[in-house]
């Protein structure tokens, strides 16, 4: 996903390191539901290996993923390039009326996840193609670069599967809520930049009132939106990405 935008950062004379989560690709798997304090852990750890006092660019959940580290650990991030990652709308995180059922139902999505079997695909252009249908704005060449990185051969030779862990979709949905978000927002003394786009896309389903409301929780943020992109910003427009980067550490430092 950042194999175009990395380079880029790098050559504004920056150490670049693409962290592949776990339950995400060729990192180990889960082993639990929607692990979020889990996952910060993690990319705490990660900036301790790496000296700390890192900056952090990214995108959708790994946005939020920012905010908590920054949060959590603010001696560990200088800065933030938030690229459309700030939260889903408020209805997806509301607790669930009937919290039983809710229960129930990660069990049985526990279930599948854990002992049920993987859909194979007959090919990585079949996955990709199916990946361009959930994101319409990618280029083909791009979902196909992602299918070939994001998939492995079946256990049983036939086909390809996913790599991403099925765990990563099971929760109970108030175990992020809004509330918490904004707390962990709130709590980012760091600067940041919010990169958005201006077209309608999947995954980006905030208004621009919402918009305005979550990037105003940051103590010291700045919003800038990149006409005619979606919610894959930094693939949509790398250029104009990397300029608004590059202005906004110039403005805030190294």
């Amino acid at each position: 996903m950042f194999d175009d935008l990395a380079p880029r950062v790098a050559a504004l004379g920056y150490h670049a390191v693409a962290a592949d989560l776990r339950g995400h690709g060729d990192s180990g798997p889960l082993d639990t539901g929607f692990a979020w304090a889990l996952l910060h852990l993690d990319i705490a750890l990660l900036a301790r290996h790496l000296g700390g006092s890192v900056g952090i660019v990214a995108h959708s959940f790994g946005g939020g993923q920012a905010g908590g580290v920054a949060g959590a650990f603010p001696e560990l991030v200088r800065w933030i390039v938030n690229i459309d990652g700030v939260g889903p709308p408020p209805e997806a995180m509301r607790p669930p009326d009937d919290i039983p059922a809710a229960i129930q139902r990660s069990f049985e999505a526990t279930d599948r996840a854990q002992l049920g079997t993987r859909r194979p695909w007959a090919s990585i252009e079949e996955m990709a193609e199916r990946r361009g249908r959930n994101n319409p704005r990618l280029p083909p060449e791009l979902t196909l670069h992602l299918a070939r990185h994001g998939a492995r051969p079946a256990d049983d030779g036939e086909g390809w599967v996913w790599k991403a862990d099925p765990m990563f979709g099971v929760g109970i949905p108030s175990e992020f809520n809004e509330a918490m978000l904004h707390a962990e927002i709130a709590s980012v003394t760091c600067p940041v930049l919010v990169l958005t786009g201006t077209e309608p896309d999947t995954w980006r389903e905030l208004s621009d009132e919402q918009l305005a409301e979550r990037v105003g929780w940051f103590p010291d943020a700045r919003h800038v939106v990149v006409p005619g992109t979606g919610h894959y910003v930094h693939i949509e427009d790398p250029k104009a990405v990397i300029g608004h980067v590059q202005q906004f550490l110039a403005e805030v430092g190294p």
